[in-house]
């Protein structure tokens, strides 16, 4: 099975101890039933702790529940104690695949490093050169995809494409990414995906008018404020980014930002046929990361909307929601005119 991932996927270690924000700290870690089945075998005091601590949330998951705000197996040193004792393998799954976000796909496989890990953030941010993938091979068979997979493929390498031509201004280029999408939504909404190829191939942006009216902002950080909240200093946050001005950003990491979304967000229309509201989600991203990063610096800002938003299924279908909502793309559009 082909496996994708970004460029800078293999470079990736975690920084354990030396972390500022710990994944061990703030998230309850959930345990999956065959790493369960192994504490329930494991002997010694430390056997009798993991299934003393082991309990079952309010969804049915067999978990950690955090003590002061931290995972009970997270020691002076900011290390894990089941990794220290037992080894790597003896740690949940959650815990082994963090920071990483896996997609099956059926014919391939594609892996992302989330951006609320400070080592893989600082990966993504830490070139100025277009965010490329690397493809390698897996003794794993591969399986029938979707049919609307590979057409929905050639709509995100033109995507990409557009958004590597530096010759144009960064907004000129997320518009043109959000103005192929808006062209290519109808055809899947009649059910002729398999036109969207020479759609791809043939569409050229096309200088529009943008109808006057408010941008995106505040409306983007009053409306993420009404959100699921993991740390209750984000809303403050949010609130901040409202009054300040907007500070001049090195559109190179803005551009890896806008690549990091497309390549997780884009192919999972295959699910449910919204290319739209997943395109209008990307560029809302990188628009309001921008925002915020006047007043906390672009990798922080960065890495509090992906904790906040994109590891909470809630949080992102209610943002594609608002995102549907009359008036929302227009108003990122005369964001992107400004």
């Amino acid at each position: 099975m082909r496996t994708r991932a970004p460029d800078y996927y293999e470079s990736f270690q975690c920084w354990a101890g030396a972390c500022p924000h710990s994944c061990c700290i703030g998230w309850e870690v959930v345990v999956d039933e065959d790493t369960a089945l192994r504490y329930a075998q494991e002997t010694g005091p430390l056997g009798e702790r993991l299934r003393a601590a082991l309990q079952r949330d309010e969804e049915g998951d067999l978990c950690f529940p955090l003590r002061g705000g931290r995972c009970p197996f997270l020691d002076g040193e900011n290390l894990c104690e089941i990794h220290r004792e037992l080894g790597e393998a003896a740690t949940s799954a959650t815990c082994r695949e963090h920071p990483r976000f896996t997609e099956e796909y059926g014919p391939f496989r594609e892996i992302s490093l989330a951006a609320s890990c400070p080592a893989a953030n600082a990966l993504l941010l830490g070139s100025r050169e277009p965010l490329t993938f690397q493809e390698w091979e897996t003794p794993e068979a591969a399986e029938t995809g979707d049919p609307w997979l590979e057409p929905l493929l050639a709509v995100r390498t033109r995507m990409l494409a557009l958004l590597e031509d530096r010759t144009r201004p960064l907004r000129r280029r997320l518009d043109a990414i959000l103005a192929l999408a808006q062209a290519a939504q109808p055809l899947l909404d009649r059910d002729r995906g398999e036109l969207l190829p020479d759609l791809a191939a043939e569409w050229r942006p096309a200088v529009e008018s943008v109808p006057p009216g408010p941008g995106l902002f505040p409306a983007a950080q009053r409306f993420l404020t009404e959100l699921e909240c993991l740390e209750p200093d984000w809303r403050a946050l949010l609130h901040q980014s409202e009054a300040a001005a907007p500070v001049p950003t090195d559109e190179a990491p803005l551009e890896r930002i806008a690549a990091y979304f497309l390549f997780r967000q884009i192919l999972k229309t295959v699910n449910d046929g919204d290319l739209l509201s997943r395109t209008a989600l990307c560029v809302f991203a990188v628009l309001t990361v921008e925002r915020i990063s006047a007043i906390c610096g672009l990798p922080e800002a960065l890495r509090r909307f992906s904790r906040e938003v994109e590891h909470d299924s809630d949080n992102l279908e209610d943002l594609r929601a608002f995102l549907w909502e009359e008036g929302v793309l227009d108003r990122i559009r005369r964001e992107l005119a400004q």
